[in-house]
């Protein structure tokens, strides 16, 4: 044999390597360009089926997965209930007004056969849908001052609480600016134009006061929700960036960072810093004991790694990295996500029947955790090729091996959820709404965001009309008990408000 033979052999091996490696690059961009935004798989089992069939069914999925014969039939899925078509019917909390239609006329009403007059047989009625289109009006409002002698001060009654007299403003406009801005995401620009239809000349400038002057009634709100979801021993927390106005060259912007903070099924928080750094995070949980669940990134200021904190991680996360390479076909992949997704309905059958805590930890012991088993037992046995690194399964299988602790973590804290989810649904509005109004234009408006993006979010996930409860605690918080501020929630006034 030639001596240059193993010299070749060794750069063909090499070529194809790199072959690979470049042909899954090419797939990955091919799938950024022209590929679905979202990483979902069709849901293999929509219907939950019953509750004892839980075992059947896993019995059936791991012969499935084996290559076997399946045990038994496999569950028979339940009828849907879809909903029914046709239009929805008109919420009774509407107010109605009552309207008649007029009687035809009279040489209509002869009756063609008979000749004579016919009689009203039945009434039938109606409902439709309107609006009134936004109606703005000045309230003129005026107070008797009375005087005594010339050195005492003068007694009057104070303005209504609902009324900024130096902004010469009604707290409901402020309510609609909020709305508008913080739940619709509407830029102020835009508003500013919606404004002058009606007549009422706005600068943005304006409107950023008006909420200036909202965000220091309604701070003390914004703290009680923090206390709450940090008394609440179960935070799910997640940053996402922010683009803020940079003030060292004009016009352009530098990455901010919005921190979710956000208790297990309870109120969420949101808070504002100049930098996605660890310090903001470190900061505001110095004190917190307890669970906490992120994703797998590692800028949050030491917290996780405390000793009165549980870690635990994302499977959600885990299940992207190998839905990216299932979908760059590579070998393998599929397995990993089949056993993902199990876990995932197995939880969500437990949340479908309600299963309490020892019914869910059995739940789990019996069919989870032979899964999470078997899942890194075959990662820690799969060959890592040092020159493939930065390809989608030796990637997805490095992330997982390396977060393998606070993963199976999330099995043995009962209740827990397997993923940060909540969290990041949280966001989603505050992240899809950025794409209107872009950037946050001053340091100082980012506490204000935050503060608003808290109320609003908490409004949504409480089932609370953002713009009713702006009108209604605006105007009151000023005279509100400090003591008794977590009255004004807005969880806390919805529950007043269906009570």
């Amino acid at each position: 044999m030639a001596p240059e033979v193993p010299q070749l052999r060794a750069e063909v091996d090499r070529l194809k390597i790199e072959n690979q490696v470049l042909s899954l690059r090419v797939k990955s961009l091919e799938k950024e360009l022209y590929g679905s935004r979202s990483d979902r798989r069709p849901p293999e089992d929509p219907n939950q089926g019953r509750l004892e069939a839980i075992d059947e069914q896993a019995a059936w999925d791991e012969a499935r997965l084996a290559g076997e014969n399946a045990p038994a039939a496999k569950p028979r899925k339940q009828a849907r209930n879809g909903k029914k078509k046709g239009p929805k019917p008109i919420s009774p909390d509407l107010p109605r007004v009552e309207e008649s239609v007029p009687d035809p006329d009279l040489k209509d009403l002869v009756c063609p056969v008979t000749g004579k007059l016919m009689r009203s047989a039945f009434t039938e009625t109606v409902e439709v849908l309107a609006r009134k289109p936004a109606e703005f009006y000045v309230r003129r409002l005026t107070r008797n001052v009375f005087t005594g002698a010339p050195e005492a001060a003068p007694v009057y009654r104070p303005w209504p609480a609902d009324v900024l007299p130096r902004s010469r403003i009604d707290a409901s406009v402020i309510a609609n600016v909020l709305t508008a801005r913080f739940a619709d995401h509407q830029p102020y620009h835009r508003q500013c134009a919606q404004l002058l239809r009606h007549g009422l000349e706005f600068s943005a400038n304006t409107l950023c006061s008006l909420v200036e002057q909202a965000h220091r009634k309604l701070e003390p709100i914004y703290r009680q929700i923090l206390l709450e979801v940090l008394a609440s021993g179960y935070i799910q927390m997640d940053p996402t960036p922010i683009p803020l106005m940079s003030r060292q060259k004009k016009g352009s912007t530098k990455e901010a960072c919005m921190w979710t903070y956000r208790a297990l099924d309870g109120p969420v928080c949101f808070e504002f810093s100049e930098t996605k750094q660890g310090q903001t995070p470190a900061k505001t949980l110095h004190k917190y004991k307890g669970i906490l669940q992120t994703d797998g990134a590692s800028n949050f200021g030491g917290v996780p790694a405390r000793a009165d904190v549980v870690h635990l991680n994302c499977w959600a996360h885990v299940r992207r990295y190998f839905v990216k390479a299932e979908e760059a076909n590579v070998d393998g992949a599929a397995a990993y996500v089949d056993a993902i997704n199990r876990l995932f309905r197995l939880e969500r059958r437990g949340r479908h029947f309600k299963l309490g805590r020892e019914n869910i930890r059995k739940l789990r012991q019996r069919h989870s955790l032979p899964l999470v088993d078997a899942l890194f037992a075959r990662a820690r046995a799969y060959a890592i090729d040092e020159r493939m690194l930065k390809t989608p399964l030796p990637k997805a299988v490095r992330y997982t091996l390396g977060r393998e602790k606070e993963l199976r973590a999330c099995f043995d804290s009962v209740p827990s959820r397997i993923d940060n989810n909540l969290a990041e649904n949280a966001l989603r509005p505050l992240k899809l709404g950025a794409k209107n109004w872009l950037f946050i234009g001053h340091l100082n408006a980012g506490p204000h965001a935050a503060t608003m993006f808290t109320l609003v979010e908490n409004c949504r996930l409480a089932g609370v009309n953002p713009e009713a409860y702006f009108i209604d605690i605006l105007a009151r918080v000023d005279d509100h008990p400090a003591s008794r501020i977590a009255e004004l929630t807005p969880h806390a006034w919805a529950k007043s408000k269906n009570t």
